[in-house]
């Protein structure tokens, strides 16, 4: 995946199924989900916008909002912006009615899902992003289940993170990776099983960063299907109902940035 300036490719046809087509990064009049919107130097009046990110020649909003002066609300936006892989591109629409404006800028949070919105959303953010901002509402989907208690303990995330190395290492695809890039499996067990801690029980003892550890690694997309295959296994195993189905959801999400982000990513990025 690149991430690079563009100049307005030709149109392609629909990703799959009814899912949002993303306008041409380069578009002076993109539309997202049937809305025309500029890229024009915002103007001091009210309306919708959206702070999108180009990634292969496609346009991804990555945050949507609204205010009664466009300019000043989209300055103070990207203001707040979290280290991003290049510049966004800043488009709006005018519309005058509030009540116009939050309905539709809902409506746009609604079927986008652009990943620094956190309220509104209806899925997880585009996977062509997923590696490249990070997604404030990535464990909320789906939501849990009505009845079931996602409840779970250090115990049984002990005897996860056990289930799972002692099939992982005797896997013949994955079991050598493993073998070759850990030295000590005590520490690495202990430093897993607070990676868990952390996503399932908030606690605060790990503070690493999972993907960079991986990027040595040459990893393929066979590779993370095994390892998604075995971890779907040990969870179901060794949790709650709930709690292994947030678990699972936590893996597949890494899966897919971490393959999304294990592709060079340039420098710089369209406007």
């Amino acid at each position: 995946m690149n991430v690079t300036e563009f100049s307005p490719p030709a149109p392609r046809p629909m990703k799959h199924g009814t899912a949002p087509e993303y306008p041409a990064a380069g578009d002076p009049s993109p539309s997202l989900s049937g809305f025309v919107f500029s890229r024009a130097a915002p103007p001091a009046a009210p309306g919708v916008f959206a702070l999108a990110l180009a990634v292969d020649g496609r346009a991804y909003p990555v945050l949507i909002g609204e205010g009664e002066n466009l300019a000043e609300a989209m300055a103070q936006a990207e203001a707040g912006l979290p280290p991003l892989p290049g510049a966004v591109a800043r488009l709006w629409m005018e519309r005058g009615q509030g009540r116009q404006r939050a309905h539709v800028a809902r409506e746009l949070v609604r079927k986008l899902n652009p990943p620094l919105n956190s309220e509104g959303r209806s899925a997880r953010a585009p996977t062509e992003v997923a590696a490249l901002v990070p997604d404030r509402a990535a464990e909320t989907f789906p939501p849990a289940s009505a009845g079931e208690d996602a409840t779970v303990s250090e115990e049984a995330l002990d005897r996860l993170v056990r289930a799972f190395y002692a099939a992982a290492r005797e896997d013949p695809l994955i079991g050598p990776v493993f073998g070759g890039a850990v030295a000590n499996w005590d520490h690495h067990v202990q430093v897993v099983h607070d990676f868990w801690s952390r996503a399932l029980l908030d606690t605060t003892r790990y503070r690493g960063f999972p993907f960079s550890v991986h990027v040595p690694l040459k990893l393929g997309p066979l590779h993370f299907d095994r390892w998604l295959d075995i971890f779907r296994a040990a969870a179901a195993e060794t949790l709650p109902p709930e709690a292994a189905r947030r678990a699972i959801l936590k893996v597949e999400h890494m899966s897919t940035c971490f393959q999304a982000g294990l592709t060079p990513v340039a420098e710089k990025a369209g406007g």
